[in-house]
């Protein structure tokens, strides 16, 4: 009967967590779709390249389309080895896959929080209520960064695993610690998987009772950190190539480019957890608001995104009665209260950013950005600790079970009333998006992407792809046309593309410095421009090739009024070479893919020498090879280029870029190792233990 009543429970369970996922995001339920904040500069472009690489087989290792290109795993954003991503990205549509990840990690953090807090003693609706707290309190706000809810998920997952070790000392639950940690780390964000770690060091003393004094938190937390190590491992395929690309990109040091103390909690706004009408319903919006909250504030800038912290009035309540009343503490299933308030205001403390202002040169601390991301550590002591005073408060007033049940579904239904209606952000008179506007995602009911197939610019491109570079504002977004394009926005990336070369300002009409822009843009390949306002087609040696609505970039940069649409004259492409004295009568063929571009110099006269320049980044692990195998590597330059002299004369040479970098292959090995390991190391460790228990 009981295992049947459990059951029962963990039905119920899920079917609320997808029930919650549908009452706070049911257009994407229904088929719409997500648009605002990062969603199309960075993340749609990631998948959609992702999408169609998987779709002809291909594991991308490589994006040639953002710039001059970037390694995915290094980046990590794309997250093409995280399995979720691997079968939603090849089985399905491009929205349909991005709406199913969403949806699906919910529901992971949401019965990963529960059974969290029933292993810390909490009775089913208890446990259901300090779910409800932090899955839908901290994460709704960031729904437009698609990271927070995948790290949100595996960061519960980790800690529920970690504490049925802790508290039973099953093998099979530090064999899960890993797995999760090798799950997150594949999925590409890194911050808020060191922000679990934090938890996780801590985690042994948080759950320390008087009645095992025999337990040890040091040892135990030497066992968790073995198994931290084999987590590592099994995402060293993603890690190995992330710690190449971080010593080749902006992030090699603090400058202004990248501050770690960008995106705090400014100390004003965590007034935001008792007054959030006076943050995110006033005259001002959000980010105005934090503009002026200066009071002990670090001096980086900051935005309602990265400053959200609310999880509830009645969540605030039920842990002031547990801090004035030392019956209803004793009374509660959560162990070590004032331990658990402790690490809440450590994870406000850390939001403020101030730790990563003096403390930037400690590993971690200084390498991300987003130092309010810290506050998830907040949002889930103030679930569990007011998940335990409700408990402690129905056990104080003798409910019986069917009275726990109405009145725990009561403040439920004001919970999740309050928690929704927090994380919208109206706009009256803007029908159909009332109710629809998340801080800066808007769901619809027709995203852009739906119009991908449609676009006139994509069609365009289909043919000459291979050979072409645009010039388009949207940053990443025109790469969605399955073209490269300038300019570029990457968390992590090469540190070329912080340039201001990439900045460029058409309305200038100086004659030498559109001289100078041009030969700029020739160099890096650019051959077309899509710009918002029109230039003179004389002054910059340019075809005008007509203005242009696009079906997706309009829908996408929320443009009513078309692009202008120009060809540079002679430009040089992404490939050409040259044969001295031959310049005219010189024929490429192309053919790209991720991870390899081959093209084929041919010529009416037989040759001997040819130059060949491929604009795209020169980065490590890509190889050369001419059609007699010889491997060819020059580092010292920004595109990839080489000089061929050969003995005899010939009509035509081919030539194979390859990305093959030793980082991929080591950290496949270590990965390969890191899963084997996690099979056979929890059993070792257990019985490492229970010997060392009986000799003490």
């Amino acid at each position: 009967m009981r295992k049947t009543g459990q059951r029962l429970h963990g039905i119920f369970v899920l079917l609320f967590a997808i029930g919650m996922t549908w009452l706070f995001w049911s257009p994407l339920w229904n088929g719409g779709g997500l648009i605002g904040g990062d969603l199309y500069p960075y993340y749609f472009p990631q998948k959609a390249f992702l999408a169609d690489s998987l779709k002809q087989g291909i594991i991308p290792l490589w994006n040639p389309l953002v710039g001059f290109g970037y390694p995915t795993l290094g980046e990590s954003q794309t997250g093409v080895l995280y399995p979720p991503n691997l079968i939603f990205y090849s089985q399905f549509s491009l929205n349909t896959a991005y709406n199913l990840s969403q949806l699906l990690h919910y529901v992971i953090a949401f019965t990963a929080t529960w059974a969290l807090g029933r292993r810390l003693g909490l009775s089913t609706i208890t446990a259901l209520f300090a779910a409800v707290v932090f899955v839908y309190g901290w994460f709704p706000a960031r729904i437009c960064l698609e990271w927070a809810i995948v790290g949100g998920a595996w960061f519960a997952a980790i800690l529920w695993a970690a504490t049925v070790y802790l508290q039973t000392g099953k093998t099979w639950s530090l064999g899960c610690v890993s797995v999760f940690l090798g799950m997150d780390l594949l999925a590409g964000h890194y911050h808020l998987a060191f922000i679990t770690l934090i938890v996780l060091a801590v985690l042994p003393f948080l759950l320390r009772t008087k009645e095992e004094p025999r337990k040890k938190p040091l040892r135990q937390l030497s066992i968790l950190l073995i198994m931290i190590g084999l987590g590592f491992l099994i995402a060293a395929v993603q890690l190995i190539p992330s710690w190449e690309l971080k010593s080749l990109s902006q992030r090699q040091e603090v400058n202004e480019v990248f501050a770690p103390t960008y995106g705090h909690l400014p100390p004003t706004a965590i007034s935001q957890l008792w007054q959030p009408w006076s943050w995110h319903a006033g005259e001002l919006s959000a980010d105005q608001y934090l503009e002026q909250a200066n009071w002990l504030s670090v001096s980086n800038a900051t935005n309602q995104v990265e400053a959200y912290l609310y999880c509830g009035l009645l969540t605030l309540v039920l842990i002031v009665l547990g801090c004035c009343s030392s019956r209803i503490r004793n009374e509660m299933p959560l162990n070590g209260f004032w331990r658990w308030i402790a690490l809440a205001l450590f994870g406000l403390l850390m939001a403020t950013g101030w730790p990563s202002h003096y403390f930037s040169w400690l590993p971690g601390i200084g390498f991300f950005r987003g130092p309010g991301r810290y506050s998830m550590i907040t949002a889930l002591a103030f679930a569990l600790l007011s998940g335990s005073v409700l408990d402690a408060i129905f056990k104080r007033f003798e409910l019986r079970q069917s009275r726990i049940w109405a009145t725990g579904l009561v403040c439920m239904g004001i919970l999740v009333a309050d928690l929704w209606s927090v994380s919208r952000q109206y706009q009256f008179g803007a029908e159909p998006y009332i109710g629809r506007q998340v801080f800066y995602a808007t769901m619809v009911d027709q995203p852009p992407i739906h119009f991908r197939e449609q676009s006139q610019l994509r069609k365009y491109f289909a043919d000459i792809a291979d050979e072409v570079r645009l010039y388009a504002p949207g940053q990443n977004v025109p790469t969605l046309l399955g073209v490269s394009s300038i300019p570029v926005y990457l968390g992590l990336g090469p540190e070329i593309y912080e340039s201001d070369q990439f900045q460029i300002d058409f309305s200038n009409e100086g004659e030498s410095f559109i001289n100078e822009t041009r030969e700029q843009l020739l160099q890096f390949g650019v051959t077309h421009l899509l710009l918002e306002e029109p230039i003179d087609p004389a002054a910059w040696d340019v075809t005008f090739i007509g203005p242009q609505f696009d079906e997706l970039l309009n829908r996408a940069l929320g443009r009513r009024e078309p692009f202008y649409f120009y060809e540079i004259n002679n430009a040089l492409g992404r490939v050409s070479a040259m044969i001295p004295g031959d310049p005219v009568n010189v024929q490429l063929n192309i053919d790209a893919s991720p991870n390899r571009i081959d093209f084929e110099v041919t010529s009416v006269d037989a040759f001997e020498n040819v130059g060949i320049i491929l604009r795209d980044l020169n980065y490590p692990g890509w190889n050369l090879h001419d059609d007699s195998q010889q491997l060819i590597y020059d580092d010292d330059r920004l595109f990839r280029y080489r000089f061929d002299e050969a003995k005899e004369l010939r009509k035509s040479v081919l030539y194979e870029w390859i990305y093959d970098p030793w980082t991929v292959k080591l950290g496949r090995l270590m990965s390969l190792l890191g899963i084997v390991l996690t099979f056979v190391v929890p059993f070792n460790l257990s019985r490492f233990t229970e010997h060392s228990n009986l000799k003490t």
